[in-house]
């Protein structure tokens, strides 16, 4: 399993990647995003857009479902992209309750509406932030 930057990657697979996974925003990738690699495929992508000077975004994680055994280890890739930028806090934002399992067995720590500190509009799912420590 590799994992590059998005900008990295050829516009061919990209494209390959894109016609089966609609739901993904191709700009928002380009720009802040990373593409994960097996097998000289791309099986998934996250974006991790900066909110601040020592804060991200996990955005767009996605993963194709015959690959979703590699949740974990892509989330683990994305904290250590995100501690090498000097990265405090991550937040994400979930609507799935097996993404909320996930989350929760990373260490993400669930946030109230109250304390959710990107406002976005979209009142479902959850917050959750991880903090790393340097």
């Amino acid at each position: 399993m590799n994992v590059m930057e998005a900008s990295q990657v050829t516009t061919y697979q990209l494209e390959q990647f894109l016609q089966h996974n609609h739901d993904i925003d191709l700009a928002t990738l380009l720009k802040n995003g990373f593409v994960v690699e097996c097998a000289d495929k791309i099986i998934g992508c996250f974006s991790l857009e900066p909110i601040g000077d020592d804060s991200f975004w996990l955005k767009q994680l996605y993963v194709i479902q015959q690959e979703a055994v590699k949740l974990p280890r892509i989330v683990e890739k994305v904290l250590t992209i995100a501690e090498q930028k000097q990265a405090k806090v991550i937040y994400a934002h979930s609507e799935q309750p097996v993404t909320d399992l996930l989350l929760a067995s990373l260490s993400f720590s669930l946030q109230s509406e109250e304390t959710a500190a990107i406002a976005i509009d979209n009142d479902k799912g959850h917050w959750w932030t991880y903090s790393i420590c340097s």
